[in-house]
């Protein structure tokens, strides 16, 4: 009975460790078949040529606003080597950072199941650092919606609270930047508008894996998530919330619940949703 016990208790991180190592070998497969920062390469070439000329779903199709190209842009200045070492190494030191709270044990196979993402050079795992920070520094969910737009749903959790201090200063950012980007490059804007406005119907169906409901279903899950969490202050279910409504999903959009851990340690709580007893891993 003890032993039955014993492997109850250490099958979900056995499970654990076969994805990261599944998830390793996935990454090896793409480096070598595409390389290092496929995503990232389309931050770094948005400058080299018309910026809202490729669709989404196409290789080094810039998809994000112009103030997120104008922010990297002292960086785009980088042969393309350097830029792709900034991200993998940044998003693989923040991964390190979001998971560190549930232990060794749990955070070597978590991070290794974040490869894919910190290989592609992709921003989910910004913007799950993100989700932790902005519930102290409202003004972090100007990333997302600079980017990928839909997943900011910060905004609504301080509207559902009535926190209008925390939503009043992320809005003011928001302006600001928005604002000063726009004075800089109106063109940029009127361009990535109309790109918005051309590419909206392809929410219909799903983008990016053929195995999950499109956009447009999950849109609506995710707000009403987001509310939920808010009336019972279940933050951790935030990132949740914006997996959900991210336009485009893979296996790297995943590492959007990374936030999870860090987000339950800063509420006083433990690293992982509670576990029953008989489940819950060894203290290390």
């Amino acid at each position: 009975m003890a032993r039955e016990i014993d492997v109850r208790r250490r099958l979900p991180n056995d499970i654990a460790w076969i994805a990261g190592i599944a998830c390793t070998g996935y990454t090896v497969l793409t480096i070598l078949d595409r390389g290092v920062g496929v995503d990232a390469h389309a931050y770094w070439l948005a400058w080299r040529g018309p910026m809202y000329t490729t669709a989404p779903g196409t290789p080094d199709a810039y998809l994000y606003s112009p103030a997120f190209a104008q922010a990297l842009w002292p960086l785009a200045q980088l042969p393309w080597p350097a830029f792709a070492a900034a991200f993998v190494i940044s998003t693989g030191l923040l991964l390190a950072w979001l998971v560190r709270p549930v232990g060794w044990r749990w955070a070597i196979p978590l991070w290794l199941c974040g490869l894919p993402e910190i290989v592609s050079g992709n921003i989910f795992i910004f913007m799950a650092a993100c989700a932790v920070l902005g519930f102290r520094k409202p003004a972090f969910w100007v990333l997302p919606a600079f980017t990928k737009v839909a997943p900011t749903v910060g905004p609504v959790w301080f509207l559902v609270r009535r926190q209008w201090r925390q939503l009043l200063v992320f809005v003011a950012v928001l302006g600001v930047i928005a604002g000063v980007s726009y004075l800089a490059s109106p063109e940029l804007w009127q361009q990535w508008a109309t790109f918005l406005v051309q590419h909206a119907a392809e929410s219909a169906g799903p983008i990016g894996s053929a195995y999950m409901p499109p956009a447009i279903v999950r849109f609506p899950m995710g707000l009403a998530l987001v509310i939920w969490s808010a009336l019972g202050d279940r933050r951790w279910t935030v990132p949740v919330a914006m997996l959900l409504c991210t336009p485009v999903l893979w296996l790297g959009s995943l590492t959007l619940l990374a936030a999870i851990p860090r987000i339950r340690l800063d509420q006083g709580l433990t690293a992982l949703p509670s576990l029953p007893e008989r489940l819950r891993p060894t203290p290390v």
